[in-house]
């Protein structure tokens, strides 16, 4: 009798799958911390993802502690106001300040600069997301230099609905790429508990295009 054992990205998906159905404790600051009165099944779940991405989880939960990650909410207008038709609706993309302090430049404020992550792209613009994606293509292809499957979706939309799959719509390998920014901001889309951490804000394309060019908050 055999056993179908699920694939590594979908037993790591359903693990986050189980942070949805968790519940830590509300009570207290933002500033404490949560896990100290969670409860056995839930300790036991980050422990397992503790081991499963020992360099990233831990940092990423300093980044939600330090409250360093924003959540960008794009307001879309109407495409065409004399049809009617609206928008893609709600867009998000996050950015996630740098811990690490950086001497300020006439181009860069001082303290630190600031990555663009799209959970829906599984993409984050900071170096160590580059050289993860350079290794999860290897893990995956090898040296061939195959082509990647990329699920289009729906026709280039930002991150308008919520992602529910490790890797969002990008790769359908094994090998995920993976870096603390990221996983800052999947586990809050995850785990509700832990979404207080995270600053929102509402804007228009101007303003998100502010944001973009660096010259947000």
């Amino acid at each position: 009798m055999t056993t179908n054992l699920p694939t590594s990205r979908a037993f790591i998906t359903s693990l986050f799958a189980q942070l949805s159905r968790l519940s830590l404790p509300t009570s207290g600051t933002l500033s404490s911390n949560l896990l100290n009165d969670a409860l056995p099944e839930t300790k036991n779940l980050f422990l397992t993802l503790h081991c499963l991405f020992p360099n990233e989880l831990l940092p990423a939960l300093d980044l939600l502690d330090r409250q360093l990650v924003t959540r960008l909410v794009i307001s879309c207008p109407p495409l065409d106001t004399t049809s009617g038709q609206e928008g893609n609706g709600d867009n998000v993309i996050y950015y996630v300040r740098s811990s690490q302090p950086t001497r300020g430049s006439r181009y860069t404020a001082a303290g630190g600069s600031s990555y663009e992550v799209r959970l829906r792209a599984w993409n984050c613009n900071c170096p160590a997301f580059t050289f993860s994606v350079v290794n999860a293509m290897e893990e995956n292809y090898g040296h061939k230099e195959d082509d990647v499957d990329v699920d289009e979706g729906d026709g280039g939309a930002i991150d308008a609905e919520p992602v529910s799959t490790l890797g969002g719509l990008m790769f359908e390998q094994e090998a995920v790429p993976l870096c603390k920014h990221l996983l800052a901001c999947f586990l809050p889309e995850k785990c509700r508990a832990l979404s207080g951490f995270v600053e929102e804000k509402v804007v228009g394309w101007e303003e998100a295009a502010g944001w973009a060019a660096g010259w947000g908050d």
